[in-house]
């Protein structure tokens, strides 16, 4: 595989993404799915500095502690088909993370796959109707605060 970014460098992304989200949210809201979309990403860059981190995190299906999620992909079970990224990284956080920085964080996924994808919106409309500025505040900040704080990050 490829070179794995630094941990200074996930960090300054993750800084970088959150900036934006906060940014789309206090212009007013007008982009309220990519100021989702970018805390999403901005909590996957804190979490993949933190794999820098010493101790690293573990789990069984783990060849050595995992230091990126990319490099440390371990083949899906049988049967299964491929495993993702982001699977990876819930199991990571499951394993290693208390269960609100687990549950923000694949809070913050879902909420970014509904602003991508339009997964599980029924209504005819575009994703950045769908959200509310209520729910744009409550993933920007309560969801992000919590994974960063779960990491160490705060």
């Amino acid at each position: 595989m490829g070179t794995v970014s630094s941990r200074s460098a996930h960090i300054r992304q993750a800084r970088h993404n959150e900036a934006l989200a906060r940014e789309l949210v206090s212009s007013g809201y007008r982009y309220r799915d990519w100021a989702i979309i970018a805390a999403f990403y901005a909590a996957v860059h804190y979490f993949e500095a933190r794999l820098h981190d010493t101790p690293a995190f573990t789990h069984p299906d783990a060849q050595a502690p995992v230091r990126h999620t990319e490099e440390s992909l371990p083949p899906a079970p049988a049967g299964v088909g491929r495993r993702s990224p982001h699977q990876w990284r819930e199991q990571l956080l499951a394993r290693n993370c208390d269960r609100v920085t687990w549950n923000s964080y694949r809070e913050l996924r879902l909420a970014s796959e509904r602003a991508r994808y339009h997964t599980n919106i029924t209504v005819m409309t575009t994703a950045h109707d769908y959200f509310t500025r209520q729910q744009v505040d409550w993933t920007v900040s309560t969801l992000l605060e919590r994974v960063k704080v779960g990491l160490g990050y705060a």
